[in-house]
């Protein structure tokens, strides 16, 4: 019997090497197509949010940059500048790229020999060089921005209140208030330095509270521009409230004053113009203490001082009418040169069972101011002389064993004077240099 035999196209195709080559050649025609396509297939898109970076020349300096806050730049969340670019080239590689894969570097300015100093500086963007083919940074937008270069430093400032209000109720006082005191600037130091007041300003027409923000001045009342500024809060409440006015009489308080002394302190302002809530006021119907004046520490002289009146809670001093500001201080007289001058010499003693004082000095003089009927007088017998033993100096004195001795210095005493001098006191105050304590 004869044997069948395969023609040439059937061992042919059934050859595994035929079919790796026809393999290896299909796919490559069809790599060579895509190829082909790609790359005539031109495409234009936007990448946006491509992080910026800012290279500033070193110098002796730690020298940071700030951004103007009123320019175009965008941000991101740390407050680095972002970009958007037009990017054209293959439309497979555009189609895939992130805002990561384009690198966007800020040149300053400046020449190649100039030394970099706290200012403002244009930056210029471009894209970094050496980075993905096959697509190209057509436009980057915005092409520049500024920044000032400097040292950065956070002030805090005492908050102007500048605000009005129109008040037609001259029974009431508009009073005006911030939610807070000062506030925290920060920015680059030679800007921020020119910084003499931080102001809130602005007319209010009625009361309740509304949100203010802030303008800057220097020292010459000229605004500055919040370019590079950045405060601790952009704005605060102001809140006004229309309050009921007294007039409150200022009074002095004394101390350690006899009696019969008839002489009286007047003040200048006598009375002052108060604005708050009523039940604040009322609690001033007998007048508002300037200060309290010691008779240990007046002679026979005429008295004079200023002193600072000092509102009373939730209170506010106003101006009188038709005076544009309201009394901050207040001066307070006090004749008393009719009264005479004696000095007494008192001993010091002081009494405990099983111990003897011994006091440097054994005496002292006292000084005393009175009615000149009175004060002839008065002798020794006429003074209480009280030893103020501290309670740790007590302590040491018990521990003391027969015949032991222990000292102190600076021992205080309170000489008083008998109730029959009704019109005399004691002036000064008094010490015994030194006691000593021996036990018995």
């Amino acid at each position: 019997m004869k044997k069948n035999k395969k023609g040439f196209f059937t061992r042919l195709f059934s050859s595994n090497l035929f079919l790796l080559v026809i393999s290896f050649i299909l796919s490559f025609v069809a790599w060579l197509l895509v190829s082909t396509n790609s790359t005539t297939d031109i495409k234009s898109v936007t990448i946006d949010n491509i992080p910026v970076k800012i290279n500033i020349p070193e110098s002796g300096y730690k020298y940071t940059y700030f951004l103007n806050k009123h320019s175009d730049i965008e941000t991101d969340k740390e407050g680095n500048p972002v970009v958007s670019a037009n990017v054209e080239g293959n439309a497979m590689i555009v189609g895939e790229l992130s805002s990561d894969a384009i690198s966007i570097i800020g040149k300053l300015n400046i020449s190649q020999n100039e030394t970099i100093s706290p200012q403002e500086y244009k930056v210029h963007l471009a894209e970094q060089t050496g980075m993905i083919s096959n697509y190209s940074v057509e436009t980057i937008t915005p092409s520049s921005f500024s920044i000032f270069v400097d040292q950065g430093i956070d002030k805090s400032f005492d908050i102007v209140n500048s605000c009005t209000f129109k008040n037609t109720d001259n029974t009431k006082y508009a009073n005006i208030t911030l939610s807070q005191s000062s506030i925290n600037v920060s920015g680059p130091e030679t800007l921020v330095n020119e910084i003499a007041t931080v102001e809130v300003h602005g007319e209010i027409t009625k009361e309740g509270s509304v949100k203010k923000d802030f303008i800057y001045k220097n020292k010459d009342g000229e605004t500055l521009d919040d370019d590079y500024f950045t405060p601790s809060v952009d704005e605060i409440e102001v809140t006004t409230k229309l309050l009921p006015i007294a007039t409150v009489n200022l009074k002095v308080e004394y101390k350690n004053k006899p009696s019969d002394v008839k002489a009286q302190a007047n003040i200048s302002p006598s009375a002052v113009r108060i604005a708050g809530e009523q039940a604040e006021l009322d609690k001033y119907k007998k007048g508002l203490t300037v200060t309290t004046l010691d008779y240990a520490d007046l002679k026979n002289s005429s008295f004079k001082e200023e002193f600072t009146i000092t509102p009373p809670d939730k209170c506010k001093i106003i101006a009188d009418e038709g005076k544009n500001s309201a009394p901050t201080k207040a001066t307070v007289m006090l004749d008393l040169n009719s009264y005479s001058e004696t000095t007494v010499s008192k001993k010091i003693t002081y009494d405990a069972d099983g111990y003897t004082f011994a006091f440097t000095p054994s005496e002292i003089n006292i000084q005393l101011y009175g009615d000149e009927s009175g004060i002839k007088d008065i002798t020794s017998g006429d003074i209480t002389l009280n030893v103020d033993i501290p309670d740790d100096f007590k302590n040491k004195i018990k521990e003391l064993k027969s015949g032991e001795s222990v000292s102190r210095q600076g021992i205080k005493l309170k000489p008083e004077l008998s109730s029959d001098y009704s019109e005399c006191w004691i002036y000064g105050s008094y010490t015994a240099d030194q006691v000593t304590v021996t036990k018995k």
